[in-house]
């Protein structure tokens, strides 16, 4: 016979207890909260590089489209035998219309103090005969391709700057890029999807029916303490220019959140493809 007093089946946890559930509850919450953010994170990685391939092989595609973000509010002046670039001016030509010069392509920058979370496209123009009027232009150098975009040689801001600055997806940051076979920099690296011009010979190149054939091109002595635009513009200064680059080229990302990076890749033909790697350096 039970005189007052409780069994044990009838005690509620002592203190002690009960901060032993706490504890084990929050420790188990915590490490369910982690998994789930480190799956979130594996999630937010893939993702963005996935959109990183689809936004560099939008470029190539509306380059060999012809298309450039502009709204016709330019014209193009050849400019004097001596200038190396083209005099961009104001106007009101359609797209291709104009008869003193064409869409030649794009040049991406990447990398460098002002690309570790971005980057910059600029649409390019070039002439489209040689003096005489009738003889197609065979080469950069010829073309006297030039930034569309306000720059020293053309400063006016009567026409339609093109440049675009694209902010890197889901935090990926930029570690280092290269020509394939050559060093590793982390320095500003840029390259262009530039039209193979009429002396086309079956090098490797990128375009479908109706579209302009291109190719990767790379910049032989790029200038990054210069401004993005004035560094495209002197490269026509230096003789021969935009190099063809046939073995491609690669771009290291680092994840923000995970121990992981990706090697962005885009071949001589233009084709964009990615290897995601363990550790932040694409090793």
């Amino acid at each position: 016979m039970n005189r007052g007093g409780s069994t044990a089946s009838s005690r509620g946890f002592t203190i002690v207890e009960t901060l032993i559930v706490l504890a084990v509850t929050g420790t188990l919450f915590v490490i369910i909260a982690v998994a789930i953010n480190g799956r979130q994170q594996k999630t937010d990685f893939h993702v963005g590089v996935r959109n990183l391939q689809q936004q560099f092989q939008q470029i190539i595609n509306e380059t060999a489209s012809g298309y450039y973000p502009s709204n016709g509010s330019f014209r193009c002046n050849v400019g004097l035998p001596t200038r190396p670039n083209l005099q961009l001016l104001g106007g009101t030509d359609e797209q291709g219309a104009s008869r003193n010069c064409i869409f030649i392509g794009k040049t991406l920058v990447v990398g460098g103090a002002a690309h570790t979370d971005n980057y910059s496209v600029f649409s390019l123009a070039g002439r489209r005969v040689l003096a005489d009027g009738i003889t197609e232009t065979r080469n950069p150098s010829e073309a006297k391709v030039t930034a569309i975009a306000t720059s020293a040689v053309n400063p006016s801001t009567a026409f339609t700057d093109t440049e675009q600055n694209m902010k890197l997806p889901n935090g990926l940051t930029f570690v280092k890029a290269r020509r394939v076979g050559s060093a590793w920099s982390t320095n500003e690296f840029a390259i262009s999807f530039m039209s193979s011009f009429s002396n086309f010979q079956g090098s490797e190149t990128y375009g479908t029916g109706g579209s302009q054939l291109l190719e990767l091109r790379g910049f032989r002595n790029w200038v990054s303490s210069l401004p993005d635009v004035d560094a495209i513009n002197r490269e026509t200064t230096i003789t021969p220019n935009f190099p063809l680059i046939t073995r491609g080229v690669e771009m290291c990302y680092r994840s923000n959140g995970t121990n992981q990076s990706v090697l962005v890749s885009i071949s001589g033909g233009l084709a964009v493809s990615y290897k995601i790697r363990n550790g932040v350096a694409c090793a």
